[in-house]
């Protein structure tokens, strides 16, 4: 299983019965380090950026996934986010969807 660390739609119920057939399980998780953006992908959806201030911190859930369930995920969030490997407080790895800088 992977980590998904989420902010944002993914959190949604009716979204991920319809991506993923099931309601993930997970847990309430911090991102120290990160803000979410003033930025908005495709001018509507929120994104987090790297502040690399540890008093900053964006609040969300981590989620359990399977790899096809990540790779649907990727899927999902299409081209205007990229996938980046995060440390949550608690010291999970996981996960977390940014806006594609390129």
């Amino acid at each position: 299983m992977e980590y998904l660390f989420t902010y944002g739609t993914l959190q949604e119920n009716e979204i991920q019965l319809n991506l993923f057939k099931r309601k993930l399980k997970g847990n309430k998780e911090i991102l120290k380090g990160y803000l979410l953006s003033k930025n908005r992908v495709y001018g509507r959806y929120p994104t987090v950026s790297k502040t690399h201030d540890t008093l900053d911190s964006v609040v969300g859930m981590a989620y359990e996934l399977t790899p096809l369930e990540l790779k649907k995920a990727d899927a999902y969030e299409g081209k205007g986010y990229e996938r980046h490997r995060v440390v949550l407080a608690s010291g999970k790895t996981a996960w977390a969807f940014m806006e594609r800088l390129d």
